[in-house]
């Protein structure tokens, strides 16, 4: 029964690496995506600032991810 749980302990840093990376990798690509959209978006859509708002939050979440 011990040898499960020491071999989940052994990876848990591993783990969390790979979370980091998918994570980071999810903030690029969803800061990507506002680029282009606030690029092709009528500046007076409605919807602006909600996507500005979206890109301030993942700048932040993408530097969390280095800190």
């Amino acid at each position: 029964m011990d040898e499960p749980r020491a071999y989940n302990v052994a990876l848990q840093p591993a783990h969390h690496t790979f979370m980091k990376i998918l994570n980071l990798i999810h903030v690029m690509c969803a800061q990507a995506f506002y680029d282009w959209a606030l690029r092709e978006i009528n500046p007076l859509h409605p919807d602006v600032p909600r996507i500005m708002m979206r890109r301030r939050e993942l700048a932040d979440k993408a530097s969390r991810v280095f800190a």
